[in-house]
C-alpha cells in the first residue's frame, strides 16, 4: 500500500493543536505527518512538540524564517522537498491541510479510497461559526463524531458544492469549463507525489493571499490529472478566526497574475525555489 503523508501548513499556533488532534484521531493513520511553518519561532516548535507528546503523534516540524510576505505555496513545497530527501515513492499520497482545519476521523480514509481511481482528490471544509469553534467537543471527535452541532444548512452546502463540482468537470470534458474548475482548495486536498513533482509543485511567485491553489489546480488539470470528489466523504472542519481574505476572488492581489497564466510546469517551484532562509527540521518526539 502506498504511504499516506499528511502535510499541515501554518504560520501560527492558533488552532494547530486541534488540527493535530484531528490528524491523530484518523481511522486511517498517516504514515508520516509533516508540519511546515511560515516562521521559525520557538512558539511553533513548542506547540508542535506539546501536541506530538499529548496525542502520541510522531511528526516532523519544518520551519523557516518569515520572508516578510506570506508564501504559503513555498512553505508547502518545503514539506515536499523534505520528502524528496527521504526518497518517498512516487505513488505516495500527499494530504494537504491548513493549520486551522480539523479533519473528521474518516477524512484520510476517504482520501485514500478515492485516490485509488485518481491522482487528485478534492476536499472542502465546513466553516464552523465562532460559537461552534468555542464549544468544540474534543471527546466527540475522539469518539468518531462531529465535534460541533453541524446544521442541516452546513451539511447541505457541501452536498450542493459537490454537485457543482461534478457539473464543472462535465463542462471541462466538453471544452466549456474554466481552466481551474473544479476548484482545488489548498486547505483540504490530496495528490500523488509524482503528479505534484511533474508540475513542479506550487508556484512560489504567488505571494500573500489567494490564487496559489487555483493555479496549482489549473496546472494539474493541464497535465492531464482527473479529479475525484471528496467534499462530503473527506469531511473537515474550518475553525473560526478573523479572516484576511479579500471580499471577492477578483480583489485578491494575485488575481491578475493568475489571469496571465503560465507554463504547466512552473518555473519557480519545488525546483528553483524563491530565496528563503535556512530550513530547520525537527523530529517530534
Amino acid at each position: 500500500m502506498a504511504p499516506l503523508i499528511a502535510i499541515v501548513t501554518t504560520h501560527t499556533t492558533r488552532h494547530l493543536r486541534r488540527c493535530l488532534l484531528g490528524v491523530a484521531t484518523q481511522s486511517r493513520r498517516a504514515d508520516r505527518v509533516l508540519v511546515t511553518c511560515d516562521g521559525d519561532g520557538s512558539e511553533l516548535r513548542d506547540a508542535a512538540a506539546t501536541a506530538a507528546a499529548e496525542f502520541g503523534l510522531p511528526l516532523t516540524l519544518i520551519r523557516r524564517a518569515h520572508a516578510g510576505v506570506s508564501r504559503s505555496g513555498q512553505v508547502r513545497n518545503n514539506a515536499v522537498r523534505s520528502l524528496s530527501a527521504d526518497a518517498a515513492p512516487g505513488d505516495a499520497l500527499l494530504v494537504f491541510l491548513d493549520g486551522d482545519i480539523c479533519p473528521a476521523p474518516a477524512c484520510f480514509a476517504a482520501h485514500e479510497r478515492l485516490a485509488r481511481a485518481a491522482d487528485l482528490v478534492l476536499g472542502f471544509r465546513i466553516d464552523l461559526t465562532e460559537q461552534q469553534t468555542d464549544t468544540f467537543d474534543e471527546s466527540a471527535l475522539r469518539a468518531g463524531r462531529d465535534p460541533a452541532l453541524i446544521t442541516a444548512e452546513q451539511a447541505d452546502e457541501l452536498k450542493q458544492r459537490q454537485q457543482r463540482y461534478r457539473r464543472a468537470l462535465l463542462l471541462r470534458r466538453i471544452g466549456l469549463g474554466k481552466p481551474h474548475k473544479p476548484k482545488l482548495l489548498s486547505a483540504n486536498f490530496s495528490v500523488r507525489l509524482r503528479m505534484f513533482m511533474r508540475i513542479n509543485g506550487f508556484d512560489e511567485l504567488y505571494e500573500n493571499y489567494g490564487q496559489e491553489d487555483d493555479d496549482l489546480g489549473n496546472r494539474l488539470y493541464a497535465a492531464g490529472t482527473r479529479p475525484a470528489f471528496g467534499l462530503v466523504a473527506a469531511r473537515a472542519y474550518h475553525l473560526w478566526h478573523p479572516t484576511r481574505a479579500p471580499g471577492e476572488w477578483s480583489d485578491s492581489p494575485n488575481a491578475a497574475r493568475f489571469a496571465r497564466g503560465g507554463p504547466v510546469r512552473c518555473v519557480q517551484g519545488l525546483e528553483n525555489p524563491m530565496p528563503q532562509g535556512a530550513i530547520i527540521r525537527t523530529e517530534h518526539p
